[in-house]
């Protein structure tokens, strides 16, 4: 396990995934939370907003149509090869299916580490925030829902989905820096 040499990291990931699973469970978030789990939950609401914009939005155009399947692929497949070093198993398998509130799927990899829907989304709220700043708070909103899903259905730990969201981030950050240096002869 990751976090076996650091016990007070450990404690509070254990007591902040408690507290989201457990302490905050309600009728309405066991309905709502599993949506995100499911790619047909969330995945159309992105989709139709980047095709829109990129129809709708000349200026923004190319580097929509390029670096949104860019960040997703990016940080899927990061994600991927580090929680292919197994270094965490998720919660429903290292605790216990008894002993949390499991509300998600079992299927794919038993790595926890990192996020990858927190990877995933918060790459694009961090790209569509830079594209569109005025609506910033509406991504983060929605990229803050999906990840706090994450914990409340009982597939990732806390640190799971923060290492997620700086890992999304920060791909995303260097992918819109490469490409205004490769297309810096267009105003964006």
């Amino acid at each position: 396990m990751l976090l076996r040499s650091n016990s007070m990291i450990e404690y509070l990931d254990l007591f902040i995934f408690h507290l989201i699973n457990q302490t905050l469970a309600n009728p309405f978030f066991d309905w709502l939370m599993p949506l995100f789990d499911k790619p047909n939950g969330w995945i159309p609401f992105i989709l139709i907003f980047w095709l829109f914009m990129a129809y709708k939005d000349q200026k923004y155009r190319k580097m929509l149509l390029i670096l949104v399947p860019l960040t997703i692929l990016c940080c899927d497949q990061f994600g991927g090869f580090i929680k292919d070093f197994g270094l965490r198993d998720r919660p429903w398998f290292a605790l216990g299916v008894d002993n949390i509130r499991h509300l998600g799927g079992t299927g794919g990899k038993h790595a926890s580490f990192p996020s990858n829907h927190a990877s995933n989304i918060s790459g694009i709220a961090f790209l569509f925030s830079f594209i569109y700043p005025h609506l910033r708070r509406y991504f983060w909103g929605f990229a803050i829902l999906i990840m706090f899903s994450r914990v409340y259905i009982g597939v990732h730990y806390p640190l799971d989905v923060f290492t997620g969201f700086m890992m999304g981030i920060l791909i995303s950050c260097s992918l819109v820096i490469i490409y205004i240096k490769v297309f810096s002869d267009e105003t964006i």
